[in-house]
């Protein structure tokens, strides 16, 4: 009798859990809704990455369609779908946890660039030397809020080079903190920091002196803890341009730092 009780007791418990992890049959199950969401970010991405080929609104709703179908939904369920995880926070939090984990594991498998060699040499006088993943997304789960970077020097490093850091941000609701720093032979620091608020492309640059090579370049970007949703960071890049006398004056914005 008392094995017959446990038992019971055991398949209510069990019911009730699955209760909780159903959705209602209108609703996009939460781990369709994961994979669809990770889906719809790269193709966005896509779209910003290659505006010129995407250049209609039919043409980019066409893919939008395409990423829905696969998962046999249209932009009405999604929709619906995301009205009622809007109503249900704590299940949007668990979606949107689970597509961080979805779009980060991607990109840890497909980046080659990941981690890659800090002393990274390129040729040429306007070069990508960004070191790192293109993507980050930074939510409840992620180990820290800051994406950074270090560049030592190399043999196509020249002096009067300046560094455009951009990114397009998504979700960001509070203002970050971005800086690019230059570090010369005798240990001085040049640096220039700029606040970023809200979302879409934004970029910061530092121009290094034009009379000495800087042995060193970083930057980092802290970005502020929010409660609602993930940040994201897409498309970031890092071009290095050898000197412009057009564009030097910008350095007399910056600051400096002799130790």
């Amino acid at each position: 009798m008392r094995t017959i009780v446990c038992t019971g007791i055991v398949l209510v418990v069990l019911s009730a859990v699955s209760a909780c992890k159903r959705v209602p049959e209108h609703v996009i199950p939460p781990d369709d809704m994961a994979e669809l969401l990770a889906d719809r970010h790269i193709a966005e991405a896509v779209v910003d990455y290659n505006a010129q080929q995407w250049r209609t609104d039919s043409q980019r709703m066409a893919l939008r369609d395409a990423v829905y179908a696969r998962y046999g939904a249209t932009q009405a369920d999604v929709d619906t779908s995301l009205d009622w995880y809007g109503h249900h926070l704590a299940r949007y939090m668990e979606v949107y946890d689970r597509t961080i984990e979805i779009l980060e594991a991607r990109v840890a498998s497909s980046d080659t660039r990941l981690r890659a060699d800090q002393s990274l040499t390129i040729a040429g006088d306007s070069v990508d030397v960004w070191p790192d993943s293109r993507f980050f997304a930074i939510g409840r789960l992620s180990p820290g809020r800051a994406v950074s970077f270090t560049l030592n020097a190399d043999e196509n490093r020249e002096r009067g080079d300046y560094y455009t850091w951009r990114a397009k941000f998504a979700n960001n609701q509070h203002e970050a903190t971005w800086t690019v720093v230059a570090e010369y032979a005798d240990s001085t620091l040049e640096y220039v920091a700029e606040r970023v608020n809200g979302g879409g492309w934004h970029e910061i640059t530092l121009q290094t002196d034009s009379s000495r090579t800087a042995v060193r370049v970083y930057g980092s970007l802290l970005l502020a803890h929010q409660e609602r949703g993930p940040q994201w960071l897409d498309s970031v890049s890092l071009v290095r341009n050898h000197l412009r006398p057009d564009t030097y004056n910008r350095r007399f914005r910056q600051r400096i730092i002799r130790k």
